[in-house]
Parts: structure tokens; C-alpha cells; sequence
């Protein structure tokens, strides 16, 4: 039987609306039940029929099925039941205490919730696979420029069971690579050297050493090319003042060697995402640090008491079979990834770096669709909040498709942008990618086209 082939832009960014008026409501209800028998296909109810996605290039939404299988049967020994679909019920109940943990509750302190099996599996099978996903699409965004690098030894602080720390080496499979995975729970990181191992074909120039230790302690000695926080300042530093934090990210800027990144990753919730924007603001004086993301520019940051929200990215991918099905009772928001993040470089002057053009800006809102118009907010190389928009007069569905399938912190060159009005808007004739967070030039069928011969894109 063929597969069924559908564009991700589609699923993503529900363009399918546009190209088929109308039958929105329908298609929408098509693609849940479809991805529902999708999961449930592993208890072989149905016959093996299936959906395929026409990226055109590998995306980095992809998370690989080696993993997900491998969490998977670690679900059905810690709930005793070899029914993967009954197994993952089972852990219906430590995900939602987890997920009120993570969000609601906000304890002073955690205690080891990966010593439980069970409430390890749980954390596996939902939460594991977004926050992998979560940091490929942050290492596209603020390493792709710097891929050539041929050798990486790396620091995951607050590693947990890997998630952030596999989906680096999977980015960097063709590299050598040294991984240093620190956190205060042995049973993670026992998790997340079983899983390195057992998946070994995903990063197989990578080795891995854990060690026990609050990150807080800074015991660790060494120089590192990268450093990764990812959701450690909410965690570590949820009582703490922002000098508490100021002095742990110095104390982590001075272990990288010249040239070397810190990429803090946090939840996209308003008070850490603004807290990352006033370390930025910090640091942003500093001549020996470079802001990679998620600016444009080392200027004060616009958003910050701006009225027009705070400095986030939402990020569509495709949610692994595992997460749709323990979502079904649950409905938790699964469809995107949310989170703020911060890069810094500590500057090599054997190594300059080189300013973005006057015509950059990061997507600060998604693309809005008004009457003759696709409008979205971009904070601007010069530090500037700034309305842009386009005519979609003359433009075919595939390129208004295409315009609409860039997402909120994407970092773009206007083409032809000019001023209107007060100033405060620009208009432009199409968009150009800097680096995005796929790095890669993608065609009207996978959401993006680029024509230079016309500008419109």
C-alpha cells in the first residue's frame, strides 16, 4: 500500500485551511484520528498502513525511534504489563504529578522523583522527547555557523536523564565529541548512560562521562567548546536573586575556552523568559561576550516592559506516537515547543565576530493574516520593536503558504524593507533566512521558497 504523504508545513502551520477552504474542521479531525491509529498501530489493531511526512530535508523535529522504542520498553518493565498501550496508561497519573510539579507547585527543592521507576518511565516517555527535540532546535539556531569546529568536549549542568545532552551528540554525530553530564540524581544519570549505550549507533564518535554533583557546587574543573543549562536556572535558581545567577553564569562563561558557547534553555513562562532577558541585558556590555541568541543585537532588550509580551519561541514538531497516546486523557498542549533561551560566546580575537545587517530581525510574534496583508513583530538590529509586513497582493497560495510557515524566533533578512508611516512599520516585498533554526533552505512545498530573481520571498 502507498503511504499517505502529507507536507509537514500542513500539519505544522493547518495551511491546509488555506489550500482547501472550508475543509479545515474536517482535515483536522483527519489528522487526529489518523495519528491516534498511528499509535495505537503498536498494539497491531490496525493493519501496518503508513502516514508519511515530506520534509524534503531531514528536520529538526525529528526524534529518533530508537529512543522512543527504548523508553518505551522501559515503560512496560517499570509498570510490570509487556501491553505497550496499557503500560503507558499506567503512567498517566505520575505524568500529570510531574507536569504540576514541573509548573504548578514549584517546590523549594526536588527530591529525586527518577528514583521511581515509574515516575522515571513517565518522564521518559512524555517529557523526554520535547526537551530533545527542544535543543536540537536551539543548537540549529546557535551552533550550525560554528559546525566546522572538528572536535567538541561539552557540559550538560543539571544533564538529568540526557535529553539535552543526546540530542547534542546526535547534532554533533559526525564530530568528535566529549560529553560531561553532571546532575545530583545517580538513577538519572544511570538512565542516561543505559540509554547512551544501549542507542550507540545515534553518536557513535561520542563518549560520555557522568558525574554526581550539584551544579551549584562547582566542583568540576576544565575548559569546555560548550556549556548547556537546560531548565537548570528554574530549578537551581527559582529563590535566588539575579547577582546568584549573575555569578554562576560568569563562573560558567570562565570554563569555556575562546570561541566556546553557554546556551541556557528555560521554560517559555514570563517570568523566566524575562529573567533571561535581564542576564542579557548584563552581560550585554561586556566586551568579551558575544550575544548569540536570541538577538540581533547587543542593545538593551525592547521587550522588556514593552507591552507586546516577552522574548520566547514556539516551535511546531512532530509529537512521537508515545506522547500523542498518554496525552489522550491528559490533553496537555503537545502541538509546540515553548521556551526562552539566552547564548553567549566568550569572544576569540583570533576569531572576530561578524555584525548582522542593518536589515535582520528575529520573528518576536508568529505571522498574523489581515486583510491584504501578513503582518508579524520583529525586534530589529538596531534594538527597535518594528511591525513588518507584506502585500499579499500578487502572491500565490504556495508563497503566502510559504511566508506563513516561519515561526516566532526565527532570525530573517527584509528584503527590500522600507519604512511607513511613523516609522514604526516596515514594509517589506519577502523574507531571506539568516540562520534559522532548520538551516536549511526549504521549498514552497516544506514551507519556505526563495526566489531571488523576484524578491517576493
Amino acid at each position: 500500500m502507498s503511504p499517505f504523504v502529507v507536507s509537514h508545513s500542513m500539519l505544522a502551520n493547518r495551511s491546509y485551511g488555506i489550500l482547501f477552504p472550508g475543509c479545515a474542521f474536517l482535515l483536522n479531525c483527519f489528522e487526529q484520528v489518523f495519528i491516534d491509529c498511528r499509535a495505537f498501530m503498536k498494539l497491531r489493531l490496525f493493519p501496518p498502513v503508513r502516514l508519511t511526512y515530506d520534509y524534503g530535508v531531514e528536520s529538526p523535529m525529528f526524534y529518533p525511534q530508537m529512543i522512543e522504542d527504548w523508553w518505551l520498553q522501559f515503560a512496560t518493565t517499570a509498570a510490570q504489563c509487556p501491553d505497550v498501550a496499557q503500560s503507558i496508561a499506567c503512567l498517566e497519573s505520575e505524568t500529570i504529578r510531574l507536569s504540576d510539579r514541573f509548573t504548578v507547585e514549584r517546590p523549594s527543592s526536588f527530591d529525586d522523583y527518577t528514583a521511581n521507576p515509574r515516575t522515571l518511565a513517565a518522564y521518559g516517555v512524555f517529557f523526554f522527547p520535547q526537551t530533545f527535540v527542544r535543543a536540537l532546535y536551539v543548537l540549529r539556531a546557535c551552533i550550525n555557523h560554528r559546525i566546522s569546529k572538528k572536535n567538541w568536549h561539552i557540559l550538560d549542568i543539571g544533564s538529568g536523564t540526557g535529553a539535552s545532552s543526546l540530542a547534542t551528540l546526535l547534532f554533533l554525530q559526525e564530530h568528535a565529541t566529549w560529553m560531561t553530564a553532571v546532575d545530583y540524581s545517580s538513577h538519572a544519570l544511570a538512565a542516561q548512560k543505559k540509554l547512551f549505550s544501549d542507542c550507540r549507533a545515534l553518536w557513535p564518535k561520542a563518549s560520555l562521562e557522568t558525574r554526581v554533583c550539584d551544579a551549584r557546587a562547582d566542583g568540576l574543573t576544565g575548559s569546555f567548546d560548550l556549556i548547556l543549562g537546560s531548565f537548570v536556572v528554574n530549578e537551581l535558581f527559582h529563590e535566588c536573586n539575579d547577582t546568584a545567577l549573575e555569578d554562576w553564569m560568569r563562573k560558567q562563561i570562565e570554563r569555556l575556552v575562546p570561541g566556546g558557547l553557554l546556551i541556557l534553555i528555560e521554560p517559555a513562562g514570563q517570568k523566566t523568559s524575562e529573567r533571561l532577558q535581564r542576564m542579557r541585558n548584563v552581560f550585554r556590555t561586556d566586551t568579551s561576550i558575544h550575544i548569540v541568541a536570541p538577538c540581533a543585537h547587543r542593545l538593551a532588550c525592547p521587550m522588556i516592559n514593552s507591552g507586546h509580551g516577552y522574548c520566547h519561541d514556539v516551535r511546531s514538531w512532530i509529537v512521537p506516537d508515545s506522547v500523542t497516546l498518554l496525552n489522550r486523557n491528559m490533553l496537555r498542549s503537545i502541538n509546540d515547543l515553548k521556551y526562552s533561551l539566552l547564548a553567549l560566546l566568550r569572544t576569540d580575537p583570533l576569531m572576530p565576530v561578524e555584525a548582522p545587517g542593518s536589515d535582520v530581525f528575529r520573528m518576536v510574534a508568529p505571522m498574523n493574516r489581515t486583510k491584504g496583508r501578513l503582518v508579524t513583530r520583529g525586534c530589529c538590529a538596531d534594538g527597535q520593536l518594528r511591525e513588518i509586513e507584506i502585500q499579499t497582493r500578487g502572491l500565490t497560495r504556495a508563497q503566502t503558504n510559504a511566508i506563513c510557515a516561519w515561526e516566532r524566533g526565527d532570525l530573517l533578512h527584509m528584503i527590500n524593507g522600507k519604512p511607513i508611516g511613523d516609522g514604526r512599520t516596515h514594509r517589506v516585498t519577502g523574507f531571506e533566512s539568516t540562520f534559522t533554526a532548520t538551516q536549511e533552505p526549504r521549498n514552497s512545498a516544506s514551507g519556505l521558497v526563495n526566489e531571488p530573481e523576484n524578491n517576493i520571498l
